[in-house]
């Protein structure tokens, strides 16, 4: 530790020496911050001296830290090769520093929330810059596009600018978006991701009929289990979490165990042991016989699509029904949220898939938690929460139907602010629809006016309601759009581009009035829809819930419709 600390020191000393701004006479001290750190990797670049001659940015900077001479001029303020370069080392240094001086020993695991802008760009249309949103970002981190680093400008912790390649977007495809933090700690942002649609605006949405799957009949997720940039779902599959590897072209296997699966509770993934490879974390009884979840158990992922059993932990009773992973405390390793009835628990991550002891939070309500999403919602760059909850509200000290939503601020240490309630619907067509609780998807999240705000969507029993961020974590008053105009709220939604022109759309699932009708509600990109349109009728529902993506990479989003005899995939043609 005192060696690298001193390095550091050194390292600054010099640079400031080099560029004139301390003399060799001045005490330049170091706070011990980090037991160790990576600088920034340095490309040299030329530059010509009238009577220096040429030189490259990698001697100036061995000058700055080594006092040795470059091209045998000492090095020292007058040397105006070093004067050149002198930003460039003073950047690199402070950007190590920063990060240490900010973070401790390790930069937190990143964290990609909501979609990237823009969400889709026309093949051929050349180099853009990419803004990604999300979390726990440091000065240094890269954006990936489908694995490969892309020049990345660090805007906030909240924001990254990425410079995306013409070659990037030369004909239709998908864009798989992660990020990276630098080293020590940080990594890949495994437990989220975005997706970047390479296709033309559509007029007509059509769909192929749909394939159908005995597979993620209460549960799915879709993400990339074995690094070849093509989703992958992970959902229930029996009594078991299955993985189908994606192929590519819409479809799916060969199939995989993950582990044992308690219908129908939700599970997470993530890297929760840092060897690069996405995990499982589900939850599991303690007996067979009785299905109620009193554990939770770590499936190892080896990057290709198998698993292996890890570690298990106790969890409080009947407090499993919804996840969240994220690095809450920002030390590098992934943590969990869970949710139950009156309570969250916190699960803060030991790196190697084993967990501190849980910390649990009560929330001031009577009535059951039904969902909690995780994000950066007052853009501070720390992960937050927001709690759904439903069928019941206290009004007045009386117990009344009706759904609130609560935002716990997140302190970036793994503890949260008291919770606030920002939002009540009373009455008993308030609460969400059929099968939003099913799926736990009653809210949403996304950028719904392209502000890089996140806003939120929600469904009642008739109704979709949106809205708007503020960036601070409050709302503007819902906007609402009819979604089943029979008021039993015999409909599922979910949210993504599905036309390809860089807005996000609501695409629903109606089962009212015996007819089963799969709709869009296209955004306007300022935060309204226009009328709904059918896309087809006569299908499967998806009562109990839906997931999205584009499967098969030609750059226009797939729609997965869960229902309790499995899956049907819907392929954009």
């Amino acid at each position: 530790m005192l060696k690298h600390r001193h390095c550091a020191h050194l390292a600054l000393r010099r640079a400031l020496e080099c560029n004139g701004l301390v003399s060799s006479t001045i005490r330049v001290t170091a706070t011990p911050v980090a037991t160790s750190f990576t600088l920034p990797r340095i490309v040299p670049t030329m530059y010509n001296h009238p009577h220096l001659g040429s030189a490259s940015s990698l001697d100036c900077r061995q000058c700055a830290m080594n006092r040795k001479v470059v091209n045998c001029q000492p090095c020292h303020s007058s040397n105006s090769l070093c004067r050149i370069v002198r930003s460039e080392v003073l950047t690199a240094l402070s950007i190590s520093l920063l990060v240490m001086a900010a973070f401790g020993q390790n930069s937190p695991v990143p964290q990609i929330v909501g979609p990237a802008h823009p969400m889709a760009v026309a093949p051929g249309s050349g180099a853009f810059t990419l803004s990604v949103y999300g979390a726990n970002f440091v000065p240094g981190a890269l954006v990936n596009w489908n694995y490969q680093p892309r020049a990345t400008t660090f805007v906030s912790a909240h924001e990254l600018q990425a410079q995306i390649l013409a070659s990037d977007v030369a004909s239709d495809a998908a864009g798989y978006i992660s990020v990276a933090n630098p080293a020590p700690g940080g990594g890949n942002s495994s437990a989220s991701w975005a997706q970047v649609e390479v296709h033309a605006p559509i007029s007509t949405i059509t769909v192929s009929a749909p394939t159908q799957y005995y597979f993620g009949y209460w549960a799915l997720q879709a993400t990339d289990f074995n690094h070849d940039g093509i989703l992958d779902l992970a959902g229930e599959y029996g009594a078991s979490i299955g993985l189908g590897r994606g192929l590519g072209d819409g479809t799916f296997g060969p199939w995989s165990i993950a582990g044992p699966y308690l219908s129908p509770a939700q599970f997470g993934y993530g890297d929760f042991n840092g060897d690069g490879n996405l995990d499982i974390v589900q939850p599991t009884p303690a007996d067979s016989q009785l299905n109620i979840p009193t554990h939770l158990k770590v499936e190892l992922g080896d990057g290709k699509g198998n698993f292996s059993p890890g570690p298990s932990l106790v969890s409080h009773l009947y407090n499993l029904n919804d996840f969240a992973v994220g690095d809450f405390n920002q030390d590098g390793k992934l943590d969990m949220v869970t949710k139950g009835t009156l309570r969250i628990s916190t699960y803060l991550g030991n790196g190697d898939a084993t967990f501190q002891p849980i910390v649990q939070y009560t929330y001031p309500s009577i009535g059951m938690g039904a969902q909690m999403l995780a994000g950066d919602f007052n853009g501070d760059g720390k992960l937050d929460l927001i709690l759904v909850q439903e069928p019941f509200l206290t009004f007045h000290n009386n117990s009344q139907p009706g759904m609130g939503l609560w935002f716990l601020q997140g302190n970036g240490d793994g503890t949260f602010q008291k919770p606030r309630k920002f939002a009540s619907f009373p009455g008993s067509g308030a609460y969400g629809c059929v099968g939003g609780n099913y799926s736990n998807t009653v809210l949403q999240l996304s950028d719904f006016n392209g502000d890089g705000k996140l806003d939120l969507a929600f469904c009642n029993q008739s109704q979709i309601g949106v809205m708007l961020g503020n960036g601070d974590g409050t709302f503007r008053p819902p906007t609402y759009y009819t979604a089943d105009s029979t008021g039993l709220g015999l409909f599922t939604f979910a949210v993504g581009d599905i036309n390809s022109d860089g807005k996000p759309d609501l695409i629903v699932s109606e089962f009212s009035n015996f007819n089963s009708l799969f709709v869009v509600f296209l955004g306007n990109g300022d935060g309204t829809f226009q009328a709904q349109q059918t896309i087809t009728s006569g299908i499967f529902a998806a009562i109990t819930g839906m997931t999205v993506g584009d499967f098969d990479s030609n750059g226009l989003l797939d729609v997965i419709f869960q229902d309790d005899i499995g899956m049907f995939v819907f392929l954009q043609e």
